[in-house]
């Protein structure tokens, strides 16, 4: 795309000389057919407001052919020869290549590459610098150059090459194109030379005439209205004091200088600011936090960190307060916050010494009442009402006292009883002591007693414990190995008796689960591995794999 400018231009130049004293040509070629993009390149529009800010009249295209460049070259050509133009700038950004006989700019269109093409595909910048020569006072060529990582065409070598043949009179400055405009913008400040921005700036290389102490711009020189009232509307987009300080670098005497100067004194005065100012401390934030939440104000925690909560505690504080609701401290009201919060402390200080005063009261008073006679049915009133009470400890101890004496009184009885059983020593006695004292220290001698005297009935558990080893004995005759029993577990958890964990350890839920299994299969329900119940589970088994 060629800005409508060139055509504008191109039509004054028929019409007669311009006026203008400062001309630029800015191309800018991004996005490529047959290379990678020019990262960056399309930046340069940044470049062509500088310009225009500074009062140049700029010829500009973007993506722009071979044709449509050269086309623009000779319209900058034709400006400089019909003005006279003092200074002339041109800036040049996308991918470069290079032969032995030249340097080209390839246009953004271009497909078919390599040196034979070369002119007909990019602009040669020979003609760049020798028509850029013919300014009067200076001549400033901007190379914007990418990485580059590819191939050309044959005969062509990507990049600039080391050194331009470069006319008396133009300077040459080299960079990607961030480092291109910082450059420009060092350069279009009235009163700076050209070396000096090229040695400041390291990723700039500068060759042909580089001055170190005539500036581009002179001192004082002035445009116009229209870079201020940019740079201005800018810095007030932004608002930040780097903004309208940046602005005031520029147009220390701007026609916006005093509008910048009040806006920066408004964002120095801001709220924010202010307390930013006042430097606080992690320990002082939490003091701050502490003495809005004794006042009743919410800032969800005391950690110092003001956060979204702490903010509108300020805020509420501010309002009861009479201050603006501005969120933000000022010191005079950090300091009124302090002596509120410590009168309030101390209010609520006393208001707890009234409350436990009169909780004492209450305490001392129900004391009298209950456990003062030491009785146990008043000490346990007493310290069901107040369990950590003045007297609780008190009362406790009364009432372990009077349990010791009744716990006392009471062996004492028991013992009266088994002296009269023991003395009587007929069955009817130790019943009647059983049942006077059925959990009495001497109830287990008595029940003793009366079993010798009964005859002896038989002893089932014997003849439990001797099945119990015979199943136990003939599970162990099996020699059933670990893997063995883990088999049995699966199987026994596949018909739906819970073993446990299918460990190959017969545990106590391993032991029911066999048991039940030989339940269900009609045979002694052991809990012990019968040679029947291994034959039944393997039968259960080969029935289950053939269905």
């Amino acid at each position: 795309m060629r800005n409508a400018i060139l055509g504008a231009v191109l039509a004054i130049g028929l019409a007669g000389p311009l006026a203008a004293e400062n001309i630029a040509l800015v191309i800018g070629n991004q996005s490529y057919a047959a290379l990678s993009e020019a990262r960056g390149a399309g930046q340069m529009a940044d470049a062509v407001a500088l310009l225009e800010d500074m009062g140049f009249t700029v010829i500009s295209g973007a993506d722009v052919s071979a044709p449509e460049m050269r086309e623009d070259l000779a319209a900058l050509h034709t400006q400089i020869a019909d003005t006279g133009a003092e200074r002339v700038v041109v800036v040049l950004a996308g991918h470069f290549a290079h032969s032995q006989s030249g340097a080209w700019l390839m246009g953004a269109p271009a497909e078919r590459l390599g040196l034979a093409r070369a002119d007909g595909q990019g602009l040669r910048l020979e003609p760049v610098l020798e028509i850029a020569a013919l300014a009067k006072d200076a001549a400033v060529i901007w190379l914007a150059e990418t990485p580059v990582g590819e191939s050309y065409g044959l005969g062509l070598q990507p990049g600039l090459p080391e050194r331009l043949m470069v006319p008396q009179g133009v300077g040459v400055v080299r960079g990607q194109p961030d480092a291109i405009l910082a450059g420009m913008r060092a350069l279009l400040r009235p009163g700076t030379a050209l070396a000096p921005v090229v040695d400041r700036n390291r990723n700039l290389t500068g060759e042909g005439t580089i001055p170190a102490l005539i500036p581009f711009l002179p001192a004082g020189y002035a445009p116009g209205a229209r870079a201020d009232l940019r740079a201005f509307a800018t810095a007030q987009e932004q608002d930040t004091e780097a903004a309208y300080l940046a602005y005031l670098d520029a147009f220390p005497n701007g026609q916006n200088a005093q509008a910048a100067r009040a806006a920066l004194e408004r964002l120095r005065n801001a709220p924010e600011r202010v307390e930013e100012r006042l430097l606080l401390t992690r320990d002082e934030r939490r003091a701050i936090q502490r003495d809005l939440t004794v006042l009743g104000h919410d800032t969800r925690g005391i950690d110092g960190l003001f956060g979204p909560a702490t903010r509108r505690a300020i805020t509420l504080w501010q309002g009861q307060s009479g201050a603006e609701q501005t969120g933000y401290l000022t010191r005079d009201q950090i300091f009124t916050l302090a002596a509120e919060s410590a009168r309030r402390s101390a209010q609520i200080e006393a208001e707890e010494r009234a409350a436990r005063e009169a909780l004492e009261r209450a305490d001392r008073e129900f004391w009298a009442m209950t456990g003062a006679a030491g009785d146990a049915p008043g000490l346990r009133s007493y310290l069901e009402r107040y369990p950590s009470g003045i007297f609780a400890s008190l009362a406790r101890d009364r009432l372990e006292t009077l349990a010791e004496i009744s716990r006392a009184e009471d062996r004492a009885r028991d013992l009266e009883a088994w002296r009269r059983a023991r003395a009587a020593d007929t069955d009817s006695a130790y019943q009647s002591y059983i049942r006077d004292f059925p959990e009495g220290e001497f109830a287990p001698a008595a029940r003793a007693t009366l079993a010798a005297r009964a005859p002896s009935p038989p002893a089932p558990e014997a003849e439990e414990s001797a099945a119990i080893a015979a199943a136990l004995g003939a599970e162990r005759a099996l020699g059933l190995s670990q893997p063995t029993r883990l088999l049995i577990e699966q199987r026994l958890s596949r018909l739906g008796y819970d073993p446990g964990p299918l460990d190959g350890v017969f545990d106590d839920q391993s032991r029911r689960a066999i048991a039940q299994a030989q339940q269900a299969f009609g045979l002694d329900d052991t809990g012990f591995v019968s040679q029947d119940l291994v034959t039944a589970l393997l039968s259960n088994l080969l029935r289950d794999f053939f269905d």
